[in-house]
């Protein structure tokens, strides 16, 4: 028999994977209990309601969002907060971004304030380690930030047509315009960046090469 957490985890990620497929019709009571094998009423009995389910999607995404971020600052520190979610291998969690991050609702609001504050605090870690240029107001250039990477996540079927890159792709260094894209990302962003930082950047963005 399926116990509560394990029935609660199965909802859950049922609704995720619903919502990054971009199924929406299937968003009900019955289309997640279908998808997670379970029965209707139990979305009732452990989330009382649908938006409470999509509230526990939105907070697991940016759980999984800060943990992963957390240490991608200290391996690879980029501009691009898409970054650590595609390290992730999580091949939802893109999907489901780019599925509701447009969507004008509270539950949009909190996900969108917790990575904002998240990309605060990892940006902060990386003006003491060197890496960005100190700024006055962290949180507003997380924010700005992070509407950036989000809003291109939102259009990413226009990117990839004008760029030849898909933002989520779970390999991004194999998509045909990455070198493009990232070395016009780092010339748009370069006052982020200390100079230091900057010149490390350029001179392995010259190492790669297009492919045909």
């Amino acid at each position: 028999m399926t116990d509560d957490r394990t029935a609660r985890a199965k909802l859950r990620d049922a609704a995720i994977e619903i919502v990054a497929e971009g199924h929406s019709r299937d968003l009900t009571a019955r289309g997640v209990a279908e998808r997670a094998g379970l029965s209707a009423g139990l979305i009732r009995h452990h989330f009382g309601s649908m938006a409470a389910l999509l509230t526990a999607c939105d907070d697991h995404v940016a759980a999984a969002i800060r943990r992963i971020k957390e240490s991608a600052i200290r391996e690879a520190p980029g501009f691009d907060a898409l970054t650590a979610i595609r390290a992730s291998g999580d091949p939802h969690l893109m999907g489901y971004l780019s599925a509701r991050v447009a969507d004008d609702s509270p539950l949009i609001d909190h996900l969108v304030d917790l990575i904002v504050d998240d990309a605060s605090a990892y940006m902060a870690e990386g003006t003491e380690l060197g890496i960005f240029a100190p700024t006055a107001d962290e949180r507003a250039r997380a924010a700005v930030l992070t509407v950036f990477a989000l809003g291109s996540l939102s259009l990413h079927r226009h990117l990839k047509r004008l760029m030849g890159v898909d933002l989520r792709a779970a390999d991004l260094t194999a998509q045909p315009g990455f070198a493009r894209y990232l070395r016009t990302q780092m010339e748009i962003f370069a006052g982020v960046a200390t100079p230091d930082a900057a010149a490390r950047y350029g001179a392995a963005l010259d190492g790669l090469q297009e492919e045909p």
